[in-house]
């Protein structure tokens, strides 16, 4: 357990914190507000702006996104032309910041729910993108979690990261990709080394230090988790 890194980011989610809510942004063409526990940072959520600029385009597609937070990359999605998005998160605040987003930009093409990753996704629904970026610091097990918004950043075990690769492929049709946002903070072979010990097809689309320590590395992959017909 990396204990500098946790508290690095229990830092940095506290000072997330401190302002008074709602608070209110202009990013990617969209009127946002945040809500209290939900996460956005003092560069005007530059790592969520990154994700939602380098993911493929979805025109015409059908998206999942988990952990939707106030709904930034799900709704710039449904505006760059996505057939529909359903947006998902374990955090209740985030589900209700994310209808009052879609609302204030009047886009109808998403729906959000909460959700422990699938475990309330509708089975039989079939997705042509699911984009996730993922709590990436690891701890253990037990981990004691200090408040919500700190579930946008933890994972105990590492077992969000397995139930996500183990399970993604029953939510994708069957030319249908998982797009993971993952911090790889120093060790650039963090998701690699896993995938390719799932036999995971995969590639990197994007990545950017966002940090000079690199303590915020981010990597984007596309990933097949369905075998190509």
């Amino acid at each position: 357990m990396n204990i500098n890194r946790i508290s690095y980011v229990r830092k940095r989610l506290a000072e997330s914190q401190l302002s008074e809510f709602p608070k209110y942004a202009r990013c990617l063409g969209l009127d946002i507000e945040v809500h209290k526990d939900v996460f956005w940072d003092d560069n005007n959520n530059g790592t969520g702006r990154w994700v939602a600029e380098n993911v493929p385009p979805t025109a015409g597609k059908r998206v999942l996104e988990l952990g939707c937070g106030c709904g930034l990359i799900a709704l710039f999605l449904a505006k760059s032309g996505a057939s529909h998005v359903l947006a998902t998160d374990l955090n209740p605040n985030a589900i209700t910041n994310t209808l009052a987003n879609a609302h204030r930009n009047e886009i109808t093409n998403v729906t959000s729910i909460q959700s422990d990753l699938y475990k309330s996704v509708d089975q039989n629904s079939r997705f042509d993108h699911i984009v996730f970026h993922s709590p990436s610091t690891r701890v253990p097990e037990n981990f004691d979690f200090s408040s919500m918004i700190e579930y946008s950043s933890f994972d105990p075990g590492g077992q969000l990261l397995n139930r996500l690769l183990q399970d993604s492929g029953k939510y994708l049709t069957r030319t249908g990709t998982l797009m993971l946002a993952y911090n790889v903070s120093q060790n650039e072979s963090a998701i690699t080394d896993k995938l390719d010990k799932l036999t995971l097809s995969h590639k990197l689309i994007a990545s950017k230090k966002f940090t000079s320590d690199s303590m915020i590395n981010l990597h984007l992959y596309e990933i097949w988790p369905l075998p190509a017909e």
